[in-house]
C-alpha cells in the first residue's frame, strides 16, 4: 500500500513539474514554445560564442568568422547557403544568404553580423550578471541577439515539423552599422532577395518588450560649400569686401533651423563645419582641417550634415526649401548644396500594422504585453529600409530587448531572448498553415 501511495505522489509531482500547455495556443504551437524553453540555455551559450568573436564592421575576417559559425547552423537545418562578397575595394564583408524553398508565402528574414566595436575596442567579451538576468557584450542585442533568435526560431520550426514546408530567405549583412557605398552594390543581395517576398521580418533589437517597428525614417547626407571674397578683416561688410564665407554659412544654417526644425519627423543636423582660407574634409576618416587667420575674411566654408525623413515626399520638400535658402546669399558670397541618398524610408503602412496586430495577439497568448508601434522618429534606419518598397508587409525590432546599444553598456535582458524567439516562431508557423 505504501508503495502505491509513493507511486501516486511521484506521478502527481511529475505532472505538476511538466510544462503547462497554453490553452490560447494550438498543440503545435505549444510544441514550439516547449522546445524554445527547453533549449534557452543552449541559445544563450551560442550567443556568448558569437559575441566573443569581434566583428566590428571594419574587421572583415571577424565578420566572416561569425558568418561561418552561423552558416554551419543553417546548413544543418537544410538551408542552401552562400556568401555574396563585395568588391575588395569596399573593404567590407559581404552578406550571408540562406534559402529554404517551399510552398506558400515567401518570408524574408533580415539581420546583420557586424557590430560598431572595432578590434581595438576594450569592450570585447560576453559577461552575464550574477543573478543571470542580464548579459553585456558587443552586439549582445545589436545584432547577435537577433541572430540567435533567428536560429532558434528555425530550430523550433524544424522540431515541430513546420520548417519542411517553409519558403524562407535569410540575409545577414556584414556591414549594417556602416554600409559600404554605393549601397546599390552593398545592398544588392538584400534587394534581390526581397523581390517577390510577401513578408519581411527584421531582427534588429527592440527598445522595450511591448514595442515593434512598423516604420523607419530614411537618411540622406548633404554638403554645403560656400565662398566669399578674401580680404583684410577691417573691411568686412563693406561694399567692396562683402560679408565673408563664414557669415554666409551661418546665415544658411540658421535659416535651415528656423524653417525646418518644427516639422514632425524631419531632422537635419550639421555634423561638421569648416571655415577659413582653405578647407578640406576626409569623409572616410571623418576628420577635416581648415586654415586661415582671424585678420582675414574667410574665403571658404564646408558643412557636412544628415537629413532624416518619414517619406520621400517629406525629403523632397526639405531639399527644395534648403536649396531656396541658398539662393539669397549675403553680399559677395555664394552657397552650393549637394545631396546624396543613403537609405530610403520604411513607410508605415496598413499591411505593416496588420503584422503588428498579429504579433501582439501572439504576445498576449504567451502571457506577455500587447504590442505597440514605436514612433519612426525614435528609431534610425536599418537594412529593412532598403527593401520595404519591394515587400507587401514589413516589421522590425523583432530581436530581444535591453539597453545601451552602440555603447560599452550594451546589455541584454536575458528573459527577452526566448520570449522574442517564441513570438517569431509562432508567427512564422501560422504563415505556413
Amino acid at each position: 500500500m505504501k508503495a502505491k501511495i509513493l507511486f501516486l505522489v511521484l506521478t502527481l509531482s511529475c505532472i505538476n513539474n511538466a510544462p503547462a500547455a497554453n490553452t490560447m495556443l494550438s498543440p503545435n504551437e505549444n510544441v514550439l514554445v516547449n522546445y524554445i524553453d527547453k533549449h534557452k540555455k543552449d541559445q544563450l551559450k551560442l550567443l556568448e560564442n558569437l559575441v566573443n568573436i569581434n566583428s566590428g564592421t571594419g574587421n572583415s575576417p571577424g565578420v566572416e568568422k561569425v558568418g561561418e559559425r552561423v552558416r554551419t547552423e543553417l546548413d544543418d537545418l537544410g538551408f542552401k547557403t552562400q556568401w555574396v562578397n563585395l568588391p575588395v575595394s569596399m573593404k567590407h564583408a559581404g552578406s550571408l544568404v540562406a534559402t529554404h524553398s517551399g510552398p506558400g508565402k515567401k518570408i524574408l528574414i533580415i539581420g546583420h553580423l557586424d557590430t560598431v566595436f572595432p578590434s581595438s575596442s576594450p569592450f570585447q567579451s560576453f559577461t552575464i550578471s550574477p543573478d543571470q538576468l542580464s548579459a553585456t557584450g558587443p552586439g549582445v542585442i545589436d545584432d547577435k541577439g537577433g541572430i540567435v533568435a533567428i536560429l532558434y526560431v528555425l530550430k523550433a520550426l524544424n522540431q515541430g515539423g513546420k520548417l519542411k514546408n517553409a519558403n524562407i530567405t535569410i540575409v545577414l549583412t556584414g556591414d549594417e552599422e556602416q554600409a559600404a557605398k554605393p549601397t546599390s552594390i552593398s545592398r544588392k543581395a538584400l534587394r534581390e532577395a526581397a523581390q517577390g517576398s510577401d513578408i519581411a521580418l527584421g531582427f534588429e533589437f527592440s527598445l522595450a518588450e511591448n514595442q515593434l517597428v512598423t516604420g523607419r525614417r530614411g537618411l540622406s547626407e548633404w554638403y554645403l560649400s560656400g565662398s566669399g571674397k578674401s580680404g583684410h578683416s577691417s573691411q568686412i561688410f563693406q561694399t567692396a569686401s562683402g560679408d565673408g564665407a563664414i557669415y554666409e554659412a551661418a546665415r544658411v544654417l540658421n535659416s535651415f533651423r528656423t524653417t525646418l526644425s518644427n516639422i514632425p519627423g524631419l531632422t537635419l543636423n550639421p555634423g561638421i563645419i569648416l571655415g577659413g582660407q582653405s578647407v578640406n574634409e576626409d569623409t572616410q576618416k571623418n576628420i577635416g582641417n581648415a586654415s586661415g587667420q582671424k585678420t582675414i575674411i574667410a574665403a571658404q566654408t564646408f558643412v557636412h550634415g544628415d537629413l532624416r525623413f518619414l517619406s520621400d515626399e517629406q525629403k523632397r520638400m526639405a531639399e527644395q526649401k534648403m536649396r531656396e535658402i541658398t539662393m539669397t546669399p549675403l553680399p559677395l558670397t555664394s552657397s552650393q548644396l549637394i545631396f546624396n541618398n543613403i537609405m530610403p524610408a520604411m513607410p508605415e503602412t496598413n499591411a505593416n500594422r496588420q503584422l503588428l496586430t498579429e504579433f501582439s495577439d501572439i504576445s498576449v497568448a504567451l502571457g506577455g504585453a500587447s504590442l505597440q508601434a514605436v514612433s519612426a522618429a525614435e528609431r534610425g534606419g536599418a537594412d529593412i529600409s532598403y527593401i520595404a518598397q519591394y515587400v507587401v508587409a514589413s516589421i522590425d525590432g523583432l530581436g530581444p530587448w535591453g539597453k545601451g546599444a552602440h555603447s560599452q553598456n550594451e546589455t541584454l535582458e536575458v528573459t527577452s531572448l526566448p520570449e522574442v524567439t517564441k513570438r517569431a516562431a509562432i508567427f512564422i508557423s501560422r504563415q505556413l498553415n
